[in-house]
């Protein structure tokens, strides 16, 4: 079954990073990392990054090497670090417009597409903005 790990924030921001192909080899700055694991494994790392409190926002970067790590109870434990314990009132990523693997996981979980941001990974490499809002995980993971 798989839980999560804390605490291993530049292991977790590497690893999901060197998954991520317009990160790779870079870093995501002041961060917070969990971890989706079974055993000593890890199936899925999200990492939390460009933090504005007076804003109440915060970006999540995710990766994964295995798709079952997405169940509604890791999901709403991942969840509850920006809304609970941030107070953040909405959550977004940035995802290249041909990841569609990667949006789809973002639809699965909650996320609203937002915004189409124009060559946003280069040239003709368009950018899909979803986000998730405080009332969205509320009724999602709360009720």
């Amino acid at each position: 079954m798989p839980e999560l790990a804390f605490g291993f924030d530049d292991a977790l921001a590497k690893w999901v990073a060197d998954r991520i192909p317009h990160v790779r080899g870079g870093t995501f700055g002041p961060c917070t990392a969990i971890g989706v694991v079974s055993g000593s494994k890890i199936l899925a790392g999200i990492v939390y990054h460009d933090f504005q409190a007076d804003h109440r926002t915060i970006q999540l970067s995710m990766a994964a090497d295995n798709p079952m790590w997405a169940r509604r109870s890791i999901i709403a434990g991942l969840l509850h670090y920006p809304f609970e314990q941030l107070n953040c009132f909405k959550l977004w990523t940035g995802t290249p417009y041909e990841n569609q693997a990667a949006l789809k996981v973002n639809y699965h979980i909650g996320f609203k597409r937002e915004a189409i941001l124009a060559h946003q990974f280069g040239p003709k490499r368009h950018g899909v903005v979803c986000r998730m809002l405080l009332p969205d995980y509320q009724r999602l993971y709360k009720a």
